[in-house]
């Protein structure tokens, strides 16, 4: 509940990182959590002051709850960083209108920044170049290597002819002396093994 009530909000990045997800929040201290949400959505509101906005007390709980249960990953600090951004304009719903709708859409523009910001982190981190690896780890690299060298070694080669096709399947050919296929006929068992009326 600290880093929620300070003045200046995290960014995005550290409110993922390092925030309390708000179903865990609740789910640990219930009124708390209520209370912290509630105050951040009445302040930001109240800050706003637009015309057609969310006034009872009983609206402002349901448009906590459903926001809780429609963004169920966000943090507290993430609610923080959203309604600080309606204050300061970056998050601008048009005709002087914020109620449950328009907030809702808000929570899923945050939500795609945030994945657009953690997947250029993921590239940029892709992008270093990897550690240098201690004698220790190249040894067993190396060991694994030479496991797979022995494994592959013993697996057993099917015999090809001499155009490079496998001996154990048949090839046929046309009239014209053109191959007509593989040939592979179905197997039939030996006529002491065949059911009595097969021919």
């Amino acid at each position: 509940m600290q880093t929620i009530s300070g003045g200046s909000p995290l960014n995005p990045e550290r409110a993922w990182r390092e925030g309390t997800n708000v179903l865990l929040a609740y789910r640990e201290a219930p009124a708390r959590t209520e209370a912290a949400l509630l105050l951040m959505l009445k302040d930001c509101l109240t800050y706003l002051d637009y015309n057609k906005t969310i006034t009872g007390d009983q609206d402002l709980l349901d448009a906590v709850h459903h926001l809780m249960q429609e963004f169920p990953a966000m943090k507290l600090e993430e609610w923080r960083l959203i309604t600080h951004r309606l204050k300061t304009g970056v998050y601008r719903p048009g005709y002087e209108r914020l109620k449950l709708p328009e907030l809702v859409d808000i929570f899923q523009r945050y939500e795609g920044e945030r994945a657009e910001m953690r997947e250029g982190n993921w590239n940029e981190l892709k992008k270093q170049p990897p550690s240098k690896m201690s004698d220790a780890d190249l040894e067993k690299l190396y060991a694994k290597y030479q496991k797979e060298l022995q494994e592959a070694a013993q697996i057993k080669r099917v015999k090809t002819d001499s155009r490079g096709r496998w001996e154990h399947i048949p090839y046929t050919t046309q009239h014209d002396g053109q191959e007509a296929g593989h040939g592979v006929q179905p197997i039939h068992p030996p006529p002491s093994e065949r059911p009595s009326g097969d021919g």
